[in-house]
């Protein structure tokens, strides 16, 4: 199962071919997908599952899961649905009304007695043995009134005043309840928006509390901070469910709040489309990533705010472009509908909170189908933004301090690679290997942490042969850019204290298809060995051809598919290059290969290299690289006499005659979390 493009117009969208009319088909044929698994017409979208080890509902879990399941296949594919509803309300599904259904659905699910009865929260607290604040349904209350108000016309205008009270009344009670202290404070405020939008009681004081809350969230450069973390929660999150709100409920009754809403979807806008390759392609990062496209959706929601600046030929590229990055793959389909993985089924991916309808979150985007035939968003041509306008540059960075990413749009691959700090999570939590990365590459998302070897893609890590645990650094520091180069700082196994904890001072510069990693190691333990990883590269089972090479000042490795190839050339700090295989590690493919260099050191307090300076380099092609490619660097200066870098700057000349030093200095009072 995949879409297929068909009758493209390349004249209103030169690189997709996409018009409202294609998205309207996408949604005939993900809802097909969607309805190979509904029995009757009275039956309840419960998908078939593929994995069952993560994912819920699990085994002896609490009767509130089962229901949850339930609530996630209605509302989530009641995104989809809704839009399209919206624009063809007659259409039908497995010859059925999709109007009559989902409104047969809604009703029975909240109708107290009916077997698709999806519990009250007071039924929910009873049945749960760990108390928990906050319930998934609270998440899919804001989903479904979402898709309400996306076809109000269609479903809920024909709802009868009963019937509209059987649905205020269930999610009333979830809307005023307790949510977590994070993104899901949104979903409250959306159930009360819509409360009060359609004449129903809202509390206003906890309406304010909730947005007040999400404003103290902001960071700057239009990013809130989730939590404690940054990821695609703030995009396809606060600036889309932010935007509904102001439209719901901020620009009348909370001015001030809604101006801020705006002004920061506004300058997110500014930078956001830097997130996506030239293709328009979502790198794999984070936690949920089995949302995929959901990640271009603010492009599509700013243009709800009353003052959007969002470029509208750009965004409805960028959208278009993400969205056929998964749907046109046949490996994102399994028994039907997308599956819990980037691409195939990924269980580095899958969360607890994860079941067999969450990928269908993708629908975020799909809000765009509420805007007009006639608004600029389809009428006007598709561009490509910098893709398009770069002026000779091979690289144009971004720098967003606000939640400390570093962007790198790689003009000559046509690849976007970034890097990320303000990193902080306990060093078993799953979650670490999503984030705690030296950088994020589009064309080469991230593999799982390999418990086979000691050397992991794109990050550092650091074994103990007396004891045999292998750490990775749990928690990343920014530094900010200083004359091109992004400073950060990592530790390993980091808890409450950096005294006696292994560190490494990060400095990075971009180079045209790759990173310059110049990078200060500060490991006092002994005896050690320290690996450093690139990406993983994804290949069919004995398509990848390794070679290594010596030049005067650097000793390379390389790894070409028949599609991709990586080159990791190293000046400093390695004894060894050497390269290791998986399976079923990578996203991508089964099979896989990581190029990575080894450094052991045994003894204390020898000054000996200080240094890790390796240029890790890519293409989008399978093609080898050329002797010029692989030597970035002209010249190497060092402070100290010994040319070992315990001291002082380095300086780093780049064959291009540009020049970089790298000054560690004064970090360590510049560093953020």
């Amino acid at each position: 199962m995949k879409y297929q493009v068909t009758q493209p117009d390349f004249h209103l969208s030169p690189y997709t071919g996409l018009t409202k009319k294609h998205w309207l088909d996408i949604c005939q044929f993900l809802l097909d997908g969607i309805f190979t698994h509904v029995d009757s017409f009275n039956s309840p979208i419960i998908l078939q599952r593929s994995e069952y080890d993560i994912s819920y509902p699990r085994p002896n879990g609490p009767l509130w899961r089962t229901a949850a399941e339930r609530f996630e296949g209605l509302a989530r594919s009641f995104l989809i649905a809704a839009p399209f509803l919206h624009n063809c309300p007659d259409t039908k599904v497995n010859g059925w009304s999709l109007r009559d259904y989902y409104k047969n659905l809604i009703l029975t699910s909240v109708t107290p007695g009916h077997p698709n009865y999806l519990m009250s929260l007071e039924e929910i607290r009873k049945s749960d043995d760990y108390h928990d604040p906050a319930y998934q349904h609270t998440c899919e209350c804001a989903s479904l009134v979402i898709g309400l108000n996306m076809c109000k016309e269609v479903i809920w205008d024909t709802f009868t005043p009963n019937q509209k009270q059987l649905v205020v009344d269930y999610i009333s009670q979830f809307g005023h309840s307790r949510t977590s202290h994070h993104n899901w404070r949104l979903f409250n405020m959306l159930i009360l928006a819509f409360l009060h939008q359609h004449g129903y009681p809202a509390n206003k004081d906890i309406m304010r509390d909730h947005a007040s809350c999400i404003l103290s969230y902001y960071a700057g450069d239009g990013w809130y901070r989730d939590g404690h973390l940054f990821d695609y929660y703030c995009p396809w999150a606060f600036h889309v469910y932010g935007p509904l709100w102001n439209e719901w409920y901020g620009y009348e009754e909370e001015p001030y709040i809604a101006k801020k809403i705006e002004e920061y979807s506004n300058k997110l806008i500014e930078t956001y489309p830097a997130f996506f390759d030239k293709n328009s392609h979502v790198t794999m990062w984070g936690r949920s990533s089995i949302y995929r496209s959901a990640a271009s959706a603010p492009l599509a929601a700013n243009f709800l705010l009353k003052n959007p600046t969002a470029d509208p030929g750009l965004s409805r590229r960028i959208l278009s472009g993400s969205l056929l990055q998964f749907i046109t793959k046949e490996e994102c389909f399994v028994n039907q509908v997308p599956s819990l993985g980037f691409y195939g089924t990924f269980p580095a991916l899958i969360q607890s909170y994860s079941c067999a309808a969450s990928p269908f979150w993708i629908a975020n985007s799909f809000l765009c189908l509420t805007l007009e035939d006639n608004h600029p968003f389809w009428s006007e041509q598709e561009n490509n933004g910098i893709w398009e306008t770069s002026d000779n540059q091979t690289v144009s960075a971004t720098v967003l301090n606000g939640p400390g990413i570093v962007l790198y749009n790689h003009l000559e691959t046509g690849s976007t690679e970034f890097s990320a700090g303000k990193v902080l999570m306990q060093q078993d939590n799953p979650n670490l290997q999503g984030y705690a990365r030296l950088s994020f590459h589009s064309m080469f998302p991230w593999e799982a942490w390999s418990k086979k070897h000691p050397a992991q893609a794109m990050q550092y890590s650091l074994c103990f042969p007396e004891t045999g645990k292998t750490y990775f650094p749990n928690i990343l520091l920014y530094g900010g850019v200083r004359n091109g180069v992004l400073y950060r700082k990592e530790y390993f196994r980091f808890t409450s204290t950096f005294q006696d904890q292994c560190c490494i001072d990060l400095a990075e510069i971009p180079l045209s298809n790759g990173i310059l990693r110049v990078d200060r190691l500060r490991i006092h333990d002994r005896p050690y060995n320290l690996y450093l990883g690139h990406y993983g590269i994804s290949h069919k089972e004995n398509d990848c051809l390794i070679e290594q090479h010596s030049f005067e000042n650097s000793s390379v490795i390389t790894a070409v598919s028949s599609e991709k190839a990586l080159a990791m050339v190293s000046y400093t700090g390695a004894d060894c290059l050497e390269f290791t295989t998986h399976e079923n590690l990578n996203p991508e493919s089964r099979h896989s290969t990581l190029l990575y260099l080894k450094q052991q050191r045994s003894e204390y307090y020898t000054y000996q290299e200080y240094y890790v300076i390796t240029a890790l380099l890519h293409k989008n092609e399978g093609i080898s690289f050329s002797n010029d490619e692989l030597s970035p660097i002209k010249e190497i200066s060092f402070s100290d006499f010994e040319n070992m870098g315990g001291y002082g700057p380095v300086t780093i000349v780049l064959k291009d005659d540009s020049k970089f030093v790298v000054d560690f200095e004064g970090l360590e009072g510049q560093l953020m979390v």
